[in-house]
């Protein structure tokens, strides 16, 4: 508007100018025409100069507003996909100003420091003077939600972030900070505050709260593997260095040894064979077989052998299966699963107590159920039971033999199933595992499973 201005009045200045050299000219060249003429002409001359002169001016007034138009059409255009993009981001986005208020936040910043969602994505206006602001005060018994301004300060009390901000303003340099927001449950977050304009900067929080579980996750994974090759490890080489010092030539003693060689080097081998099924498991190496299979027969094949195996368990079995559910499943991979499970109910029982294997169909689906009445899983561990060589209560983990990847394996292969799997335990009352599996849709095929021989070295807990 300031350039349309100056050419306008470069124009009148011009007109004008032409004007002056015409009425001097006029009356040098024309010395005896007379006033009514002269003055005919010049209202004729005027006439024509203020034509254009106008004709320039809303031409010029056109095209600005055109643009201003355009420009408009454009902005609210980029405001429009601005918001889409800030609505979409999982991180939070929050726009300081000089004054240290919240100019701008989106839909996860709005959740995370419970600001009004109405107000994300809007741009705030802080101008207001201080009569517009009691005017306000007047008209309405206090701000919307929408429509108030917030200080960082109201927003988070955290030093940390307001002092970030403070800083990016005044030395119009970035700043990165790892910073933890309380809660129902904590959450870390990797904040990058950069300056936006002489007055403004923009902070992102990225939330690395997962990152740093699995972190954690993978720290205990290895801590927990190197612990669990160690002592058998450890038995190994004691039992082979009093071999090689001369008991091997004890008759008496060294089969006792070599026993403890050969049930350690086994434990060993479990463990190893566990890894490398479980990382084939989680890499999608594996590919399944799946074919309708009748549940009741597979799980009463398992319970047999496991009693077999368990001659001194003194614990009952209990099976709640109709001979009508057939699942959709690898036959090797459902055994493992069930073993893993009914196992795992079997070692951490207590004599006379019982397990129980159900079943029921719900909306194509099977959801199957293993209860015990062991000793339970206290509340703390029961979020991790799924996790690789996690132990909640070490003292009973120890008396028991396996491997620790069990559960971890069967939450993998009931998920390639695509079915999910859970638990729900009271301390002293047992506990009660159940996955889903898919049920079969063609029911033709199905066939009397013969004992396969995964049943025979299915992985344990």
């Amino acid at each position: 508007m300031k350039d349309l201005a100056r050419r306008v009045w470069l124009a009148t200045f011009a007109a004008l100018l032409f004007f002056v050299i015409y009425e001097i000219i006029k009356t040098i060249a024309f010395p005896h025409i007379s006033v009514i003429t002269s003055h005919i002409i010049t209202v004729l001359v005027v006439a024509v100069m203020t034509f254009f002169v106008s004709r320039y001016a809303l031409g010029r007034y056109s095209q600005a507003l055109t643009e201003i138009h355009r420009q408009t059409e454009l902005t609210d255009e980029t405001n429009r996909l601005l918001g889409g993009v800030l609505a979409t981001m999982r991180e939070a986005v929050v726009i300081i100003d000089s004054r240290m208020q919240v100019a701008l936040y989106n839909d996860a910043a709005a959740r995370m420091f419970k600001l009004p969602p109405s107000g994300a994505g809007r741009p705030r206006t802080f101008q207001k003077s201080e009569e517009l602001r009691r005017e306000d005060a007047d008209t309405q018994s206090g701000p919307s939600d929408s429509n108030r301004t917030y200080r960082l300060a109201e927003v988070t009390r955290d030093p940390a972030i307001n002092t970030a901000f403070k800083r990016v303003l005044e030395e119009k340099a970035t700043v990165d900070l790892r910073v933890e927001m309380a809660g129902r449950e904590a959450r870390s977050f990797q904040l990058n505050i950069a300056p936006l304009s002489t007055d403004l900067a923009v902070g992102v929080f990225f939330d690395i709260s997962q990152l740093e579980k699995l972190e954690r996750v993978r720290r205990e994974f290895f801590a927990n593997l190197s612990h669990e090759l160690r002592t058998p490890l450890t038995a190994i080489i004691a039992c082979s260095e009093t071999l090689i010092e001369g008991a091997i030539d004890d008759t008496e003693n060294r089969n006792r040894f070599l026993e403890i060689l050969h049930r350690h080097a086994v434990r060993m081998g479990a463990l190893i064979s566990d890894i490398s099924d479980l990382s084939a498991i989680e890499s999608g190496a594996i590919n399944l077989s799946l074919k309708p299979l009748p549940l009741n027969q597979v799980v009463t094949e398992l319970i047999a052998l496991i009693e077999s195996r368990r001659l001194e368990s003194v614990v009952e079995f209990r099976t709640s299966i109709s001979e009508n559910i057939i699942v959709e499943a690898d036959r090797t991979r459902l055994e493992q699963i069930l073993y893993n499970l009914i196992d795992n109910a079997v070692k951490f029982n207590k004599p006379g107590g019982w397990v129980k294997v159900s079943a029921e169909e719900k909306d194509g689906t099977v959801e199957v159920s293993i209860e015990d009445t062991g000793t339970g899983i206290s509340p703390s561990d029961l979020p991790r039971v799924f996790e690789r060589l996690y132990r909640g209560d070490k003292s009973r983990s120890r008396k028991t033999a396996g491997s620790g990847l069990g559960l971890a394996i069967v939450k993998h292969l009931v998920k390639a199933h695509g079915g999910e799997v859970s638990v729900t335990s009271e301390i002293g009352h047992g506990s009660r595992f159940t996955f889903t599996l898919p049920a079969a849709t063609n029911t033709a095929e199905v066939k009397s499973p013969l004992p396969s021989a995964a049943s025979q070295n299915t992985s344990a807990v």
